[in-house]
């Protein structure tokens, strides 16, 4: 001990399990450091799972929003579509009114015409009422002109009422045809909102996984142009080549055995040669009908 401290600690012949402690904590500490990067991660996944609610939330408040000004424009709409309805119906009923008194002017005006073929054939028969009866002409050819003047008049307050009623009933047409728009659009927002609905009960469901589930994997592949399926249950040693309409028949038997715990899995190699879209088309057909994940 001339060259060094002098050992302190006791049970000095056990010295030899001195590297113990050390090790040990340096483990405890790597698994608490895992433990915080673990929590730090699943805390910005809450977080970031948090704003994109948030998102959804407000977006759904601004189409409810919409949703309740479109329907006050339409109630709006529809009161004033009453009124000019029934200011049409006004004109309709002015026009009728005008009508017979247009009738009746022609039957006076006929009348008078008769009145006017007597009067000449009593002007040749009565030579000596002559002034008497010219008298009578100049009177009832003065009725007639102003009975003229006055049809003439009807006449024209009639075509200026048919033409206030035409632009009557086109505005009313295009009150319509917005009130046709409004729809759509109120149609097209309860669309989107039933969108974002079914998303946000997405994010509010678990992710899908196959712990505790039974898994069957299906593989698609195409093969000289035509598409080769294979597929292998869970007491199957490899794949099985099986044909589309045996694939159901067998997906269908283990969905009633084995019900909501059925896990499906879809695998398209590299070399499948097979589409973006021709994958996802069976992909997307295939788990709605055996999946357990969108059964519920």
């Amino acid at each position: 001990m001339a060259y060094g401290f002098v050992d302190l600690r006791l049970n000095q012949r056990e010295s030899g399990d001195e590297g113990f402690w050390p090790a040990f904590t340096d483990i405890m500490t790597v698994i608490v450091l895992i433990f915080l990067l673990a929590m730090l991660t699943l805390l910005l996944k809450n977080m970031d799972l948090v704003h994109k609610l948030r998102s959804s939330l407000e977006a759904e408040r601004a189409a409810t929003v919409q949703a309740q000004s479109t329907t006050h424009i339409n109630t709006e709409l529809n009161m004033r579509l009453k009124r000019l309805e029934e200011e049409a119906a006004m004109l309709r009923m002015r026009l009728m009114n005008l009508g017979e008194e247009h009738s009746r002017t022609l039957a006076q005006l006929s009348q008078s015409e008769q009145q006017n073929m007597q009067l000449k054939l009593s002007l040749s028969a009565i030579t000596q009422a002559r002034d008497v009866a010219l008298a009578e002409k100049q009177a009832v050819d003065q009725k007639q002109a102003e009975l003229a003047a006055a049809l003439a008049l009807r006449a024209k307050e009639l075509a200026e009422q048919q033409q206030q009623y035409q632009l009557k009933i086109e505005e009313l047409g295009k009150l319509k045809s917005s009130s046709d728009t409004q729809l759509a659009r109120l149609k097209r927002l309860e669309m989107e909102y039933a969108n974002l609905e079914t998303k946000y009960n997405r994010l509010i469901r678990p992710a899908r996984s196959p712990l505790g589930k039974i898994v069957v994997l299906v593989r698609y592949r195409k093969v000289a142009g035509k598409l080769n399926i294979e597929v292998k249950g869970p007491a199957d040693s490899d794949y099985q080549t099986v044909s589309g309409i045996e694939l159901h028949k067998r997906l269908s038997r283990m969905q009633q055995k084995h019900g909501k715990k059925l896990y499906v899995r879809i695998i398209f190699p590299d070399d499948s040669g097979l589409s973006y879209t021709e994958a996802w088309n069976l992909t997307e057909s295939l788990l709605r009908l055996y999946d357990y994940y969108y059964q519920e």
